[in-house]
């Protein structure tokens, strides 16, 4: 037991080290006193931890604040921009990066198109970090690299368990990407950053029990219960694409396995399967071209047929919309979605609410965004190893 003890006093000194940044990052500007009160530290303990964070540059003290008083409290703030992260989305025919800093101003952006199977996607990734490496102003301030994958993701074992269309199979992203920069990498699949993202700060933040659904390339979803992302035993959990709206000869299959997929009808591979632009479906739906017309109506009924079940079955309060095919068509798909879901779904479920961002988000920089909040971290199950 003893033996243990030097290890457990440094782990206890980390965590309230990243007790007080965090604070200082969600709280600031904030001063030790209020940093005290709020942590249950010392004193002596809150100025030593603030001293070593002066030290290394993370945080600044302002001017001193009016006080009714005696000595003025030093408000503290994260030093933001001067430490730097880089995000990457890895989409199936791009990848996209930026250089953010902590006050997330992008610095840079790049993006690099697939022109080709050979490479993809990782020389790809490779081009777009070290074309954001030429412009970050101080590479000791360079704090990690995040990663958004369209695909099935294992964020805790940095692996890209299955992404057909990035051609991943338990790829270790993670490791290929720290052995090239010395950095610090994580990943995490898009669907799941963007629904972190928007329960911190976004549209869904006063919401605990949500989903959120991207129809893009592929379709994807993630399943938030009780401000928890859930993601299952297998990581799967929420692979919307994968429900069943289909059966006998009208049931196509789909690159799992299966047949029926909603995949196979209402994403982006699933139009061109069936010799479609979403661009050319978009404007013949608007000019009410009945081919146009009867494919839309195809796509709705899929769409409303699976919610309404994942509704009556998971009973949020919200559903987030969003992805290309959405960008395209919410004008016209929403009233039918809302319409579906009034219609099928049991009264004890009505009350959710649907949901759709102006634009899907530039996952780039919600991929710095994961960087900088792990930065910010507490590492508290660390304290049952």
């Amino acid at each position: 037991m003893q033996a243990n003890k030097p290890t457990s006093n440094k782990l206890l000194k980390s965590i309230n080290q990243q007790k007080v940044l965090r604070l200082i990052y969600t709280d600031g500007p904030i001063s030790r006193v209020e940093l005290a009160d709020k942590t249950g530290l010392t004193q002596q303990t809150i100025t030593n931890i603030v001293n070593r964070l002066l030290q290394d540059d993370i945080v600044l003290e302002m001017a001193p604040a009016a006080s009714s008083g005696g000595r003025k409290p030093v408000p503290l703030v994260i030093d933001g921009s001067s430490m730097y992260a880089i995000g990457v989305e890895v989409a199936v025919e791009y990848v996209r990066g930026s250089l953010m800093d902590f006050q997330n101003n992008r610095i840079h952006e790049v993006t690099k198109r697939k022109e080709g199977p050979e490479g993809y996607p990782l020389n790809y990734i490779i081009g777009a970090v070290d074309e954001l490496l030429l412009h970050v102003p101080d590479r000791s301030r360079l704090k990690g690299i995040g990663c958004s994958i369209q695909g099935l993701v294992d964020s805790s074992q940095g692996t890209v368990i299955y992404s057909p269309g990035l051609g991943f199979r338990n790829y270790p992203l993670r490791d290929r990407l720290e052995e090239a920069y010395g950095l610090p990498v994580s990943l995490e699949n898009d669907v799941n950053l963007l629904a972190l993202v928007e329960n911190l700060k976004g549209t869904l933040a006063a919401s605990q029990n949500n989903i959120t659904l991207k129809f893009d390339y592929g379709i994807g979803g993630a399943i938030v219960v009780n401000s928890q992302l859930c993601s299952g035993a297998n990581h799967v959990a929420g692979e919307f694409g994968h429900f069943k709206v289909e059966t006998g000869e009208r049931a196509l299959k789909c690159h799992c396995g299966a047949k029926g997929c909603l995949t196979t009808i209402a994403s982006i591979s699933g139009l061109r399967r069936a010799n479609w632009k979403l661009e050319a479906l978009r404007s013949g739906v608007r000019e009410q071209e009945p081919e146009a017309a009867a494919k839309f109506n195809h796509i709705a009924d899929a769409i409303g047929l699976a919610l309404s079940n994942v509704i009556t079955f998971l009973n949020p309060e919200h559903v987030l919309l969003t992805g290309a095919l959405v960008d395209e068509l919410k004008d016209e798909l929403l009233p039918v979605l809302r319409e579906r879901i009034g219609i099928t779904v049991p009264e004890t479920c009505k009350g959710v609410e649907l949901i759709v961002l102006p634009m899907t988000p530039n996952e780039s920089i919600s991929a710095a965004g994961l960087v900088i909040n792990e930065f910010f971290e507490v590492p508290l199950e660390q304290l049952s190893l």
